[in-house]
C-alpha cells in the first residue's frame, strides 16, 4: 500500500517540503477550534464563539483567491513571509482581547487579520504539481497531502481541547502561531522545488474566467465547509452537555483518524472509474455518514459512528483537488485550488454562525442537524453540477504555455490563427 507514496517521496526535496507543509498548516486544523475554545472560556458563551470564529473563516475565505493568485504571481516566498507577519499580529492580538474580556468587535477584528494567511492548503500541492507529471502520481501526492492534513485533524483538535481547557485558554492559538513560523521558515528554504513565479514565465490569471469544473467543486465544498462549520462546535457542545468537554477534541481527532485511514487506502488505489463519478459517489458517502452522526446517541457512539464517516473526508477532498488540477494550467494551480478554499471557507463560516445560535437557543442536537443539512446540501450540489465536472475533467487539462518552448509556442500560436496544413517536415 505504501509503494506509490515512497516512489514520490524520493524525489529531491520532497520529504523536506512535504514535512514543512504539514506543520505550516498546523492553524488550518488549530486556529478555529482554539479560538472557539478560548472565547468560550473566557466569555461563557457559544454564540460570541460561533460569530468569531465565522468572521474569521470568513475573511480567510475571502482572502483566499488573491493571495493565491499574489503567490502564483511573485511566489512562494516572496509572497507568504509578509502573509505569516500578518499572522502572528492578528493572532497575538486575538490573545490579549480575549484574555483581557475585550469587546466582541475587537476579537472580529483581531481574528479577521490572523485569517489573512495565504492559500497554506495549496502551496505544497503546486509544488507536487511541479515536480510531477503523470495524472497517478499526482492522485497519488494530492492523496497523500490529504491524509497529512487528517494527521493535523487528529492532532489538533484533540491537542486544542487538551490545552485550552486543562492548562490555559489561549495555548492552543500560541501553538498555531508557532507552528505555521516553523513551518514556513524551512518550507520557504526550500527553493529548488518552489513553482516558478508566472511573471517570470508570461502566464495569466484566472480571473473570473473559471472552468465550469472549478466551479462546481467549489460549490460542493461549500456544502462541505457548512458541515464542518457546524460540526465542530457541535461536538464541543454535545461533549459538554454529556458532562465530557475535554473528550471533544479526541472524538473530533477520532473522526479525523477515519479520514487519514480512508485517504492513505484510496490514495494508494489506481482507480479505473472516472474522477467525475468518484466525485459523486465521495459526495453522497459525505452526506450519509455525517447524516448518520446526527442521530448519534451518546459520546461514545458518536466517536465509533464517527470514525467511519471520516473516512470519507479525505478522498472527497482529494477529488475535488484532482478536478482542479485536471482543468487549469500548471501555473495557475495554487490560483484553482483557492476557489475550493474559499467556497470551503465561506461554508464554514456560514455553519458554525448557524449551529452556534442553534446551540446557544435549542442545544447542541440542532446543531449536529445543522452539520448533517450541510452534507445533504454537498450532496444535492455535486448532482447540479455532475455534468459539467464530467465535461471538463474528460477535456483534460489546457495547453502549460510556461512548459513550452518557445518553437512550440509559436507553432501553436499559428495552428490557431492560420488554417493549413501542417508543413511537411522534409520541405
Amino acid at each position: 500500500m505504501l509503494a506509490p507514496y515512497r516512489s514520490i517521496l524520493t524525489l529531491p526535496g520532497a520529504k523536506a517540503f512535504a514535512f514543512a507543509g504539514l506543520l505550516s498548516r498546523l492553524p488550518i486544523s488549530m486556529f478555529n477550534i482554539s479560538v472557539i475554545l478560548m472565547v468560550q472560556i473566557q466569555y461563557s458563551s457559544y454564540a460570541i464563539a460561533g460569530r468569531v470564529a465565522a468572521v474569521g473563516v470568513l475573511v480567510w475565505a475571502l482572502q483566499t483567491v488573491p493571495t493565491a493568485r499574489l503567490v502564483d504571481r511573485i511566489g512562494q516566498r516572496a509572497a507568504m513571509i509578509p502573509l505569516t507577519i500578518t499572522f502572528v499580529a492578528g493572532a497575538s492580538l486575538a490573545i490579549w482581547t480575549a484574555m483581557t474580556q475585550g469587546p466582541e468587535w475587537l476579537l472580529w477584528l483581531a481574528v479577521a487579520i490572523a485569517s489573512i494567511q495565504g492559500p497554506l492548503g495549496s502551496l505544497t500541492r503546486a509544488r507536487w504539481s511541479h515536480l510531477l507529471e503523470r495524472d497517478q502520481d499526482i492522485h497519488t501526492a494530492f492523496a497523500l497531502e490529504g491524509s497529512l492534513d487528517e494527521v493535523l485533524f487528529v492532532a489538533g483538535p484533540a491537542a486544542a481541547t487538551i490545552l485550552a481547557t486543562t492548562v490555559w485558554p489561549p495555548l492552543g492559538v500560541v501553538v498555531c502561531l508557532t507552528g505555521l513560523v516553523i513551518g514556513m521558515t524551512i518550507l520557504l528554504a526550500q527553493r529548488a522545488t518552489e513553482p516558478a513565479p508566472r511573471r517570470g514565465t508570461g502566464g495569466t490569471s484566472l480571473g473570473l474566467r473559471l472552468p465550469g469544473a472549478v466551479i462546481g467543486v467549489a460549490f460542493v465544498s461549500f456544502g462541505i465547509g457548512a458541515m464542518f462549520g457546524a460540526f465542530d462546535i457541535s461536538v464541543v457542545a454535545f461533549a459538554d452537555e454529556s458532562g465530557h468537554k475535554t473528550l471533544s477534541g479526541l472524538i473530533i481527532g477520532i473522526i479525523s483518524a477515519g479520514s487519514l485511514v480512508g485517504g492513505l487506502l484510496y490514495g494508494a488505489r489506481h482507480w479505473r472509474s472516472p474522477l467525475w463519478k468518484r466525485t459523486l459517489i465521495g459526495a453522497a458517502a459525505l452526506a450519509i455518514g455525517f447524516g448518520a452522526l446526527a442521530l448519534a446517541p451518546n459520546v461514545l457512539l458518536l466517536s465509533l459512528m464517527g470514525f467511519v464517516a471520516g473516512a470519507t473526508i479525505a478522498p472527497t477532498m482529494t477529488n475535488a483537488d484532482a478536478v482542479v488540477q485536471r482543468v487549469v494550467r500548471r501555473d495557475q494551480i495554487t490560483e484553482g485550488m483557492a476557489w475550493l478554499r474559499i467556497g470551503l471557507g465561506v461554508g464554514v463560516a456560514l455553519g458554525a454562525w448557524v449551529a452556534g445560535g442553534l446551540i446557544e437557543s435549542v442545544g447542541s442536537r440542532a446543531g449536529l442537524a445543522a452539520s448533517a443539512a450541510g452534507g445533504l446540501l454537498s450532496l444535492v450540489l455535486a448532482l447540479a453540477f455532475i455534468g459539467v465536472v464530467r465535461r471538463d475533467t474528460e477535456r483534460g487539462r489546457p495547453t502549460d504555455e510556461a512548459s513550452l518552448d518557445a518553437e512550440q509556442e509559436e507553432l501553436e500560436q499559428l495552428e490557431e490563427t492560420v488554417e493549413q496544413p501542417p508543413i511537411p517536415p522534409h520541405l
